[in-house]
């Protein structure tokens, strides 16, 4: 069986996190006895003392692990650092605001037996919106959706769930070839490890996108603006990628 390292990048989820670490702790326990595992929360200075709080609760457990980022804040940047500082053999991101379930988790780690990366998404089989969305979400999540597979040429179908593993093993074949910025990581990721090793396998689950708790939403059009800057960085970044 394979170790497992949890990425949770976090800004101001004071309410959540702790939250979040304690179900992970169930679904490990129930779901995927026996199993080697951390969770490593990757805060951003929050002024609302994530790092603080999660550091406190957690002081004693080996399972858990607080970085406090002090300087280059931004969700990819976070998640990298994330990369780097975890031992499992696979490696999984998702959010700390519980809009991720993370029930979906043992399904995903399954996949990732056999595939190198694993996409979690809300629009295939098995995938839903609690509760729906407005017209201006749905909007956003079309755009993104439409210019990832016009500007770079890749068909799948969440690009901005921000919920997926990879094997550790395909993360060293890109290592030091991301340009972590903004919050495209997902999709940089994914493009990155097709361009540097074409024979990737990769698998998409379907999961359950929950409504917010606690807290404000970051998206909005300004993250949809930056991130459709960052796909036209990318395609430009191809032929250097696939040398």
């Amino acid at each position: 069986m394979s170790s497992y390292s949890i990425l949770v990048p976090t800004y101001n989820e004071k309410d959540n996190v702790c939250v979040l670490v304690r179900r992970l702790f169930d679904i490990f326990e129930s779901k995927i006895p026996g199993s080697k595992y951390e969770i490593i929360v990757i805060d951003d200075n929050s002024p609302d003392c994530t790092w603080k709080i999660a550091s406190e609760q957690f002081a004693r457990d080996p399972r858990v692990k607080v970085i406090r980022r002090m300087k280059d804040p931004g969700l990819s940047q976070s998640i990298v650092e994330g990369f780097e500082n975890a031992g499992g053999d696979v490696m999984a991101v998702m959010d700390a605001d519980l809009q991720h379930d993370e029930t979906c988790l043992p399904g995903i780690f399954e996949l990732a037996e056999t595939c190198d990366i694993v996409l979690g998404t809300r629009f295939s089989d098995g995938g839903s919106i609690e509760g729906g969305w407005p017209l201006s979400r749905r909007l956003m999540s079309f755009t993104a959706n439409s210019m990832a597979r016009i500007i770079l040429g890749i068909k799948i179908s969440d690009p901005m769930s921000g919920f997926f593993a990879i094997r550790k093993s395909a993360y060293e074949k890109i290592r030091g070839k991301l340009d972590p910025r903004g919050f495209k990581i997902l999709l940089e990721v994914f493009f990155t490890l097709k361009c540097v090793y074409p024979g990737a396998k990769f698998a998409e689950k379907g999961i359950r996108f929950r409504k917010r708790s606690a807290g404000e939403s970051k998206m909005g059009f300004k993250v949809i603006s930056e991130y459709l800057k960052s796909l036209i960085k990318l395609r430009a970044r191809k032929k250097e990628l696939e040398a």
